[in-house]
């Protein structure tokens, strides 16, 4: 896997290079001379099914409009590839802004606002979406929302209505009755990494008071709150045995096995795990639930998916990126995206049907009573704090490091890139 992730960065960065080179002139023609081309780059892997969807509609668009859009892709060097590009003023012109449209690439990016499909942006996206003077800068092909995943015949075998988990409290008893069955309470893959990150970003969410997160966006950051409100529980669940014995080996797509075939209870993770693992089993009976908070009322997690897509603001040919989006835009071609992504569209005018998933959308997204967190590091920390809350969670869940180390090593961090944001 590494071995191809790398050759997929090789071939992504040689694909920006060709891409850059034919498209940075507003007189540049398509390969069948009937038009401009636009430089595209996207968060997305070889063969999946939404990079298929997308070259589809690309080729689709080159023959209503006669402008060619050059798709290059890559996942494990696309951060820092768009920061090179942003260093040199040299983006592309559309590009997936993978939940940062606002906080990291708001000033490089034409403003989205007065687009026609600007109307049906889901309202629960303002928070994490739109700046301060309320615009908009992606379209959100993707939202991102869920809560905790879950095996409901698992919960049922152990005795327990996942409706009436409402607390953390509540949480941890149907915990203990799942192990009791010999069941995983709650995967999560230790070689993938992230979803060790995905497992705090979930519970930090709803764990904070407005006047601890206050704390933390003016430069202060308590190790003792991070590590009372996150880390503690994750190390009374690691003490417990309530992680999968093969945490340090599993992927992500173990995890998604684990949850399809009954083998796990409960995951923390983004919505496409419970695609992934009706791959596995189709039968399978999973949606997501909502989770609980220790301060207030049970919630969702999400925001800005990975396909929300902005347009450069000084590409030479931004009036062909907008309509471009436009195109993407349009309920039949947004559809086509959002399903092949296996995520909520965050256009309220595209009817998006997810299979057996469905009905947790409609349970717990749709009637909107819920409150939408967003997700706690892209909310409130500075930018690179990903990494380490990855290492941290990771080291609390292994028990190589207590609480409290794992708690200091985010405050370090934490001063070192707060202290260098406005540099």
């Amino acid at each position: 896997m590494k071995a191809h992730k790398a050759v997929l960065a090789v071939v992504a960065a040689a694909a920006m290079m060709l891409a850059g080179c034919s498209s940075g002139s507003s007189s540049s023609t398509s390969s069948s001379g009937s038009g401009k081309e636009i430089e595209a780059y996207f968060f997305m892997t070889t063969g999946s099914p939404v990079y298929e969807t997308m070259k589809e509609l690309a080729a689709e668009y080159q023959d209503q409009t006669g402008t060619k859009v050059n798709i290059s892709i890559d996942t494990s060097n696309y951060e820092s590839n768009l920061k090179v590009r942003m260093a040199s003023g040299n983006l592309p012109d559309v590009f997936a802004t993978h939940g940062w449209s606002v906080m990291r690439y708001s000033q490089f990016l034409e403003p989205l606002t007065d687009q026609s499909w600007a109307q049906y942006v889901n309202t629960a996206l303002d928070s994490s979406m739109r700046d301060s003077n309320g615009d908009l800068y992606a379209l959100p092909i993707e939202y991102t929302i869920t809560g905790i995943n879950a095996n409901f015949d698992v919960l049922e075998k152990a005795g327990i209505d996942p409706d009436s988990i409402n607390t953390w409290d509540d949480f941890n008893k149907v915990l203990a009755a799942v192990k009791a069955q010999g069941i995983t309470p709650i995967v999560v893959g230790g070689k993938d990494q992230s979803p060790a990150g995905n497992l705090a970003n979930f519970i930090a969410a709803g764990a904070f008071t407005d006047s601890e997160i206050s704390t933390i966006e003016d430069g202060t950051f308590d190790p003792s709150v991070w590590q009372k409100n996150v880390l503690d529980m994750v190390n009374d669940w690691a003490e417990a045995g309530y992680f999968n014995p093969d945490y340090s080996s599993a992927s992500t797509d173990d995890m998604a096995l684990q949850i399809a075939q009954g083998e796990a209870a409960f995951s923390f993770a983004q919505p496409t795990l419970l695609t992934t693992a009706l791959t596995y089993n189709e039968d399978a009976n999973i949606g997501f639930i909502p989770i609980p908070s220790a301060i207030g009322d049970r919630y969702l997690v999400g925001g800005e998916g990975v396909n929300s897509y902005g347009v450069a603001k000084n590409s030479d040919v931004k009036e062909e990126a907008l309509d471009f989006l436009n195109f993407l835009a349009q309920p039949e071609n947004a559809k086509k995206l959002a399903e092949a992504n296996g995520t909520y569209s965050g256009l309220t005018n595209v009817d998006v049907d997810l299979g057996k998933i469905q009905s947790s959308f409609d349970k717990w997204v749709k009637p909107g009573e819920l409150e939408t967190k967003p997700f706690f590091d892209r909310a409130y920390l500075p930018n690179g704090m990903w990494s380490t809350i990855i290492s941290t969670t990771d080291s609390v869940i292994t028990q190589q490091a207590t609480p409290a180390d794992a708690a200091e090593q985010m405050k370090t961090e934490f001063d070192t890139l707060y202290g260098q944001q406005d540099n």
